[in-house]
């Protein structure tokens, strides 16, 4: 039995900011990382949209996506505290008055292009 990560299980967290041909290029380390062979069959980093290119691994085709798709903490200062100002008062201190919240970041994933037969 083959004990590799599925190339669908494979999330490269990249920021929006950094693009999609980052998100491509750290996607495509992770699988190959995992011991997965790749061959990129197209890109479309320049296009509009969150598809970032098509690949082939080992015989199975699959569409890499980068856009929101994993959870991350977000701190909520008090109105008129500076945030740095609360993170060294939550290091030093305790919370006083930030909460957390969560929301939506950005990731590259790898979605199976399946095709009706």
């Amino acid at each position: 039995m083959d004990d590799r990560t599925d190339p669908v299980e494979i999330i490269a967290r990249v920021a929006e900011d950094h693009g999609k041909q980052r998100a491509f290029e750290v996607w495509l380390h992770k699988v190959g990382k995992a011991g997965w062979s790749v061959v990129v069959e197209s890109t479309s980093v320049d296009e509009p949209g969150d598809e970032c290119g098509i690949v082939d691994v080992e015989g199975l085709r699959y569409r890499i996506r980068h856009a929101k798709r994993v959870r991350i903490p977000v701190a909520i200062v008090p109105p008129g505290q500076h945030l740095i100002a609360a993170a060294v008062k939550m290091t030093t201190s305790g919370l006083d008055g930030v909460t957390w919240t969560w929301e939506f970041d950005h990731a590259a994933w790898a979605e199976p292009i399946i095709e009706d037969a």
